[in-house]
This record gives C-alpha cells, sequence and structure tokens, in this order.
C-alpha cells in the first residue's frame, strides 16, 4: 500500500505543486509545506519527486528570501 502511494507521488507530486502555485497564487515553497502537511508527509521524502523546474522555482524563491546564497549573474533581472 504504502510502496503504491510513493508511485502516485512520483507520477503526480510536480503537478499538485504547480496547480497549488496557479490556484492560490502562494510561492513554490509554501506549496510544498502546504501539499506536505495535507498528505502526511515529510518534505524531505518527497524533494526527489519534484521536477527540475520546480527545483530552480524553489531555489529562487529562497535567494530571494535569503535562505541560500545568491549566485552571481551575468546580467542583472533588475535593469
Amino acid at each position: 500500500m504504502e510502496k503504491n502511494m510513493f508511485e502516485d507521488l512520483e507520477k503526480t507530486f510536480s503537478k499538485k505543486v504547480e496547480d497549488r502555485v496557479i490556484n492560490t497564487r502562494c510561492g513554490y515553497m509554501e506549496a510544498v509545506n502546504l501539499l506536505c502537511e495535507e498528505m502526511e508527509i515529510e518534505p524531505e521524502l518527497v524533494a526527489k519527486y519534484l521536477s527540475k523546474p520546480i527545483i530552480e522555482k524553489i531555489k529562487v524563491e529562497a535567494q530571494k528570501v535569503n535562505l541560500l546564497p545568491r549566485e552571481p549573474q551575468l546580467f542583472s533581472d533588475d535593469a
């Protein structure tokens, strides 16, 4: 039973995150945390089920709030 749940997560979790961001206008980090709370799953367990684009979006969000160091950029988005 538990194995089946994780197979479903692998197929659907990233889509659920995207849907949550679109429908509630929250950030990606918040969407992941809310889904984990609702599904009673630790965020560390679902991290491997996130798509690369979502991981990148989470990384950018984390850099904006200084949870991760910013990477040097050739061109500034602020210009």
